[in-house]
C-alpha cells in the first residue's frame, strides 16, 4: 500500500516545490540582466553600415596606393625627362635690344648652353631681364624641343635730363629709366629747369617740363627748319617759362608758357623766312612771347 506524506510534512513534495520557486526566481534574474535583442529592423541597418564603411575603408585604401604609385612613377618619369638630351637647350634667339648687347640679356636670364628646358622658370627669366633700366619690357618663351626666344623693348631716349649733377636719359612719354653713363651717346636735346626735377619715375602732367617735352615732340614731326636734331637744349625758366637754344645757334628763343604749339609752328616760319634771305646770324634773341600775335627778333647792336 502507497505511504502518503502531508503537504505540510517536511516530506520530498516540500523540497520539490522549494527547488521550482528558486529555478524560477534565477530565471527571471537572468533576464532581467540579459538586454532585450534588438529590433531586427536595427540590426540589418547597423550591419549595412558596417559593410558599407568597410568597403569605403579598402577603396580608399585602394586610391590611396594607386596616388602615391602615379605620382612615384610621374615624378619619376620627369625626371628622366629633365635629363633626357631632347630638351637641353641648343640654341637662343634675342629680338629687340638696341642698346642691351645680347650677352647681358643671357646673363641676366640665366640661360646656358646644356640646361634643361624643362626645369626654365620664364617668368623669372623675364623678371631678371627687366631689371636692366634700359629694358621696358621682356618675354621669354620656350620652342620646344630644344630653343628659347627672348623678345625685349627697350626704352627709346628722346632727351637727356639734367638733375643737380646728373643726367638722366627720357622717353617720349616722360619716363626717366637710366642714368647717362661714361661712352654711351648723348646726342640728345637737354632738359633742364629752375624747378624741382624728379629723380626717377615719369614726368608729371601739367607742369612746365612736361610742356617742355611737349615742344620736343612737335620738333620729331619732320619740320627741317627745326627738327629734333637742330635742338641743343629747352629750359625751363622761372621767369621767362620754355627757352629754346638750337645746336649751330647761340641765341635764346623765348615761348613763354601758354600756346607752345602756336608759337612752334609760327617760329619755323619765321626761321624759314630769315635762312631765305640770309638773316639769322647776328639775331641776338628772338621772343616769341613779346606781344600778342607778335614776334621780337632783336639783333645784336652793330
Amino acid at each position: 500500500m502507497p505511504q502518503y506524506r502531508s503537504r505540510y510534512s517536511g516530506g520530498p513534495d516540500r523540497r520539490g516545490l522549494l527547488g521550482r520557486l528558486a529555478a524560477g526566481l534565477r530565471g527571471r534574474l537572468a533576464a532581467r540582466r540579459r538586454p532585450a535583442p534588438p529590433p531586427r529592423q536595427a540590426t540589418v541597418a547597423h550591419v549595412q553600415r558596417e559593410w558599407f564603411f568597410r568597403r569605403i575603408s579598402r577603396s580608399m585604401v585602394v586610391f590611396l596606393f594607386l596616388a602615391v604609385l602615379a605620382g612615384a612613377a610621374a615624378w619619376t618619369g620627369w625626371r628622366m625627362l629633365a635629363r633626357s638630351e631632347i630638351f637641353r637647350l641648343t640654341g637662343v634667339t634675342v629680338q629687340g635690344n638696341r642698346v642691351v648687347r645680347t650677352g647681358a640679356i643671357l646673363d641676366a636670364a640665366g640661360l646656358e648652353q646644356g640646361m634643361s628646358l624643362l626645369t626654365l622658370d620664364t617668368d623669372l627669366a623675364g623678371r631678371r631681364i627687366r631689371a636692366n633700366p634700359w629694358i621696358r619690357s621682356a618675354r621669354v618663351e620656350r620652342q620646344w624641343p630644344s630653343t628659347v626666344l627672348v623678345q625685349v623693348q627697350e626704352y627709346r631716349p628722346l632727351a637727356i635730363l639734367r638733375r643737380g649733377g646728373g643726367l638722366f636719359y627720357v622717353d617720349r612719354h616722360g619716363e626717366i629709366f637710366a642714368r647717362v653713363r661714361p661712352g654711351q651717346d648723348m646726342d640728345y636735346p637737354v632738359l633742364s629747369s629752375d624747378f624741382e626735377v624728379p629723380a626717377k619715375g615719369r614726368i608729371a602732367e601739367d607742369t612746365p617740363l612736361r610742356e617742355a617735352l611737349g615742344l620736343l615732340l612737335l620738333a620729331t614731326r619732320g619740320k627741317p627748319i627745326v627738327p629734333v636734331q637742330a635742338i641743343s637744349e629747352i629750359h625751363v625758366s622761372r621767369d621767362r617759362g620754355l627757352v629754346l637754344y638750337l645746336v649751330d645757334r647761340p641765341f635764346p628763343i623765348y615761348f613763354g608758357r601758354e600756346r607752345i604749339r602756336k608759337k612752334y609752328y609760327r617760329l619755323v616760319r619765321i626761321l624759314e623766312r630769315l635762312y631765305r634771305r640770309d638773316r639769322v646770324d647776328g639775331i641776338r634773341e628772338i621772343d616769341m612771347d613779346y606781344m600778342e600775335n607778335r614776334v621780337l627778333v632783336a639783333r645784336v647792336a652793330p
